[in-house]
């Protein structure tokens, strides 16, 4: 089977990152949203994450309200923000690092931290508005300016077996982020293809996964598993076994109520991202796929919205801190993945 690079699922959704079909209900209902979250031409940022102006206000809010925007195709309101956001963004721009950080997380702290998320955060918020990002460093002489990473001459098992020793996902975290970090610096060698080969003899035999291991709650370890995948796995073209596996682990991450695991929507897009991205490469329990993404968005506007228009990032949260604006835009992405695999969603997302 050829993977191609992105997976499948990029084969099947048309060439725009937005979404496939969207009701003229729930793009008002998006667009209306975002106005209540607008930040004055004073704030640092253009977005807040809620309606209160209590939530946070960062490059991550900003990109996620972008993703929106994107979704709903309001190509003229991305334009205009372009300048302010294009501006801002600049600013966490670390010439010497060669990223683009507000924090910085390239200290050996605990295995499992996000890296380099921020840089791709705002990579993503360039994109969208259409700006060329600043150059990632190239060579992997840059190496010495990442110390949580193993250096040239370590030894690279040795450094694998000891971040999986900690726990296996956040081993599995930590190993593919030097992995994408090194193939940005160099390119895919044989470096990199042999961890990823450690990486695959560590895949769970009965969940699928790369990450399980005892004591580790299976929902936290589907998730982990499409970050890496998403991150490493797709993108490289890497064929992964044991997809009826993970399909069925994926899916007895489903509760009564519809939603995935926590409930949280970090939760049901990864969900539905893998359901989706797998069952175009098998037809293991495909109806059974189609009917649980349709339970989950139904779940999602009965659980998860709330009366500003956008929806929780978590269940239960509270309003001064909610993460509307991130929850929006997890919500589109996962429509987005649903219309990917069933034809009746691409008649009205709402």
């Amino acid at each position: 089977m050829h993977i191609p690079q992105g997976g499948f699922i990029e084969q099947a959704l048309p060439e725009s990152r937005g979404l496939a079909q969207i009701s003229p209900a729930l793009r008002e209902r998006v667009l209306a949203f975002l106005d209540q979250v607008r930040a004055p031409d004073t704030a640092p940022w253009p977005f807040f994450e809620n309606p209160r102006a209590t939530g946070s206000t960062t490059i991550e809010t900003t990109t996620w309200a972008l993703v929106c925007l994107q979704h709903v195709g309001a190509t003229d309101l991305i334009a205009a923000l372009k300048p302010r956001v294009a501006t801002a963004i600049d600013r966490f721009y670390n010439s010497e690092l060669g990223l683009y950080q507000d924090t910085d997380r390239q200290q050996p702290k605990l295995t499992g931290q996000w890296r380099l998320h921020n840089d791709s955060v705002c990579r993503m918020a360039l994109g969208i508005i259409g700006v060329e990002p600043r150059p990632f460093p190239r060579g992997r002489q840059h190496l010495r300016q990442f110390p949580w990473a193993p250096q040239p001459g370590d030894d690279l098992d040795e450094w694998m077996n000891r971040c999986w020793a900690t726990n296996p996902r956040d081993g599995a975290k930590e190993i593919f982020q030097y992995l994408h970090l090194y193939r940005q610096l160099e390119g895919v060698d044989d470096h990199v293809r042999h961890g990823l080969a450690f990486l695959e003899s560590k895949r769970n035999p009965q969940t699928g996964f790369i990450g399980a291991g005892p004591g580790l709650e299976p929902g936290w370890v589907m998730r982990g598993h499409r970050n890496l995948a998403l991150g490493l796995l797709w993108p490289l073209g890497v064929p992964e076994p044991m997809l009826e596996q993970m399909i069925d682990s994926t899916l007895a991450c489903q509760r009564t109520d519809g939603l995935f695991h926590d409930g949280s929507m970090c939760a049901n897009m990864d969900a539905v991202h893998l359901l989706a991205e797998y069952s175009l490469r098998t037809p293991h329990r495909r109806a059974e796929i189609i009917i649980a993404t349709r339970r989950c968005a139904s779940a999602i506007f009965e659980k998860l919205s709330v009366p500003a228009g956008g929806f929780r990032y978590e269940l239960g949260e509270s309003p001064d801190s909610a993460r509307f604006t991130n929850g929006t835009a997890f919500v589109l992405h996962t429509l987005r993945f649903w219309q990917a695999i069933d034809p009746e969603a691409k008649l009205d997302s709402s």
